[in-house]
């Protein structure tokens, strides 16, 4: 029974581990050939499959990250003549810009054979596969790979299909490229493409081009430039060869084509560029940008506005004399309008200033997730009557959408809207964002004239409305309903702000939602009773403080601040804290999980601190976190060996030391501060 119980819990620790490794990836190494003849050459390739949403690096990674690496272990007379990589894709991750591979990646190696093989032998290339795989977190990955080939007179046996498909994705050779240096830039000159609107060049080395900012593309005698900002001076190291890949993408933003380049350093004057006016492509542009935006009123994300829109109209009954409706048209289109310009304005701004953004960017800034989310929920509790606001208020959410109520209700439309994207929408933001700025505000406006136009319409043309029910008691009742579109989309933001920044950001917005609430509604308790009011006012003021604290916890630089602070914690494992036992290395081991109130208490008070990530690095103490959030015998066998049947445990090993140091459950800076003071 014993001997049954072993191996069952070997073949469990087994599948843990390799449940582990497939979150970061599989590689595998493959041969273009099964039969190589004398002197022959041939590809080997490593293929990468990462879990979705996982991304590994190019040769360059860009600000951040590691190489894909392949070291091999070659036969006897087996040499190494090249290696080749696809075309990366460039990742904007806070304030920086990396180069890599989503999902898939692989790299290829040309091998050529020995003159001297023997019909029949079989031979095995080895090597090991090395990568960086990067979700919400990194994790540093190898594995061992290998590959069998047999020798003959000639070269024979089927092609692998999958090789071959390699081979074919890689980048083109362009020959003609050259490049020329100004004091600030470097500009790449390439063969124009036929259906190419847009370019990106990837550099090899490092210490060339500022990856984060912006490649700006100019036309002349059929070739493309490309004016790319230097690295820094203080890091810049300059060349005579510009090494790279250069990709090609049409106006959708698709890639087309993608070429590797050896650009030498041209002393010639850069040409005379002139871009053409095309009133064609302008008017085209104009017209697909109108129809998205009428369009965009049916995608899911602008409904839970567009209901208080609705509820307005339904609100207002036939009775609302014509000058009144026009005005409630005219000023929600300007809100719609005026909030179009300002996204356009602001991503020309950025634009100008090196960062890459596009349509929707707004909502890649945590703080305005948050932000949008409260001001929703807010909204939602108005609807459903949970809380009362006071006359004023009251008569707004009542009255939504007259005078200035319309107006914000088409800027409010605007920021919903720009998570979703309609049909032709690509196709006129794409020309839009790659023309001057008069051009790309035009669009932007063409756009929210779309966004606009339904409702204008209703209310310039009142007899289109017919069909809409009178207004009357049940108008209340579906105010209250219209709510819950309202929660639906605070809901919808909290999953992408925790998608974001994951579960303690999650945990900060669900707090700021119930804060929220208790203020609303005592907020609304206080406005009929005198003796609240004083209260009320601290409670919403505190709550203020609270939003805009959290708010700032989740800006980028904060975020990144916190990063560089905090403690690198490893996933728990046996063997790996026997090794660094073994080398002399001191060890902290964490046991806590997402559940333990005590342990996200330690987490807030102690390993929380600047000092004390600082003093982990200082010091070299590798730091375990074994998470018992779920289920796992290897935790709790680990808790039993310390005498403990529950969480926190904090456990310290110095540096060849046969006992480890039990902390206590309530720990702070101070004590754990104390067990490196021999080190």
């Amino acid at each position: 029974m014993k001997r049954l119980l072993y191996i069952f819990s070997f073949f469990l620790f087994f599948a843990a581990s390799y449940g582990r490794a497939q979150t970061a990836g599989q590689a595998e190494l493959l041969a273009q050939r099964e039969n190589i003849a004398p002197g022959q050459e041939f590809y080997l390739a490593l293929e990468l499959t990462l879990p979705r949403g996982g991304h590994v690096y190019w040769k360059n990674p860009g600000d951040a990250g590691e190489a894909v690496d392949l070291k091999l272990n070659l036969p006897p007379g087996f040499r190494e003549k090249g290696r080749y990589w696809p075309a990366p894709e460039k990742f904007t991750v806070g304030p920086f810009t990396e180069y890599g591979y989503r999902s898939r990646a692989y790299l290829l190696v040309k091998i050529q054979a020995p003159e001297n093989l023997r019909t029949g032998e079989i031979f095995e290339i080895s090597g090991r596969a090395v990568w960086l795989a990067c979700f919400n977190e990194c994790i540093p990955m190898a594995q061992d790979v290998a590959v069998l080939i047999a020798a003959g007179q000639e070269a024979g046996g089927e092609e692998n299909e999958e090789v071959l498909h390699m081979i074919s994705e890689l980048p083109d050779k362009e020959e003609e490229a050259v490049f020329f240096e100004t004091p600030d830039s470097l500009i790449l000159s390439v063969p124009a493409e036929k259906q190419a609107r847009s370019a990106y060049f990837f550099p090899a080395d490092q210490k060339v081009l500022a990856y984060s900012a912006p490649q700006n593309i100019k036309t002349a005698d059929g070739k493309m430039y490309l004016f790319m900002k230097k690295a820094p001076a203080e890091v810049f190291m300059p060349a005579d060869i510009l090494n790279g890949t250069v990709v090609f993408y049409n106006v959708q933003g698709e890639r087309i084509r993608a070429a590797d380049v050896l650009a030498v350093k041209t002393e010639e004057n850069l040409p005379v560029f002139s871009e053409p006016f095309v009133l064609f492509d302008f008017m085209t542009a104009l017209l697909f940008a109108f129809l998205g935006g009428v369009l965009l009123n049916l995608m899911p994300c602008v409904f839970p506005v567009l209901s208080l829109k609705a509820f307005r109209l339904l609100n207002a009954g036939r009775d609302i004399p014509p000058a009144e409706r026009r005005r409630a048209g005219i000023s929600y289109a300007a809100g719609v309008l005026v909030s179009f310009m300002a996204v356009g304005l602001v991503l020309i701004a950025l634009r100008a200033a090196g960062s890459e953004m596009g349509w929707g960017f707004q909502l890649q800034y945590p703080p305005f997730v948050l932000g949008l989310c409260l001001f929703l929920f807010f909204l939602g509790l108005v609807f459903s009557d949970i809380v009362s606001i006071g006359e004023k208020l009251s008569a707004f959410s009542l009255n939504v959408g007259r005078n200035w109520g319309d107006f914000g209700t088409g800027i409010l439309a605007v920021v919903v809207a720009t998570p979703c994207a309609a049909p032709f929408m690509g196709t006129a933001l794409g020309y839009g964002l790659m023309n001057p700025a008069a051009v790309t505000i035009c669009i932007f406006l063409a756009m929210g004239l779309g966004l606009a136009f339904p409702f204008l319409l209703l209310d310039f043309y009142p007899a289109l409305g017919r069909f809409l029910p009178k207004a009357g008691a049940w108008t209340a009742l579906f105010r209250q309903f219209l709510a819950f579109p309202l929660y639906a989309a605070a809901a919808w933001l909290l999953w992408v702000l925790a998608a974001q920044e994951g579960s303690s950001a999650l945990a900060v917005g669900l707090g700021c939602l119930i804060a929220v609430a208790f203020a609303s509604w005592l907020a609304g308790t206080a406005a009929h009773k005198e003796k609240l009011r004083k209260f009320s006012l601290a409670v919403t003021g505190a709550t203020l403080i609270l939003i805009v604290c959290c708010l700032y916890s989740l800006s980028p630089a904060r975020l990144h601040e916190k990063e560089r602070m905090e403690i690198e914690w490893l996933p728990y494992n046996t063997e790996s804290i026997q090794e660094y036992r073994r080398a002399g290395v001191p060890v902290f081991i964490k046991f806590s999980a997402k559940w333990c109130l005590t342990c996200l208490v330690n987490e807030k008070t102690a390993f929380s601190s600047p000092r004390l990530g600082q003093a982990f690095r200082q010091k070299g103490v590798v730091a375990f976190s074994a998470d018992w959030t779920s289920r796992s015998d290897e935790i709790t066998a680990a808790l039993e060996s310390f005498g403990r049947g529950g969480i926190p445990l904090y456990v310290y090993y110095a540096p060849h030391a046969r006992e480890a140091v039990v902390l206590p459950q309530l720990i702070t800076e101070k004590t754990v501060l104390s067990l490196f003071d021999g080190l």
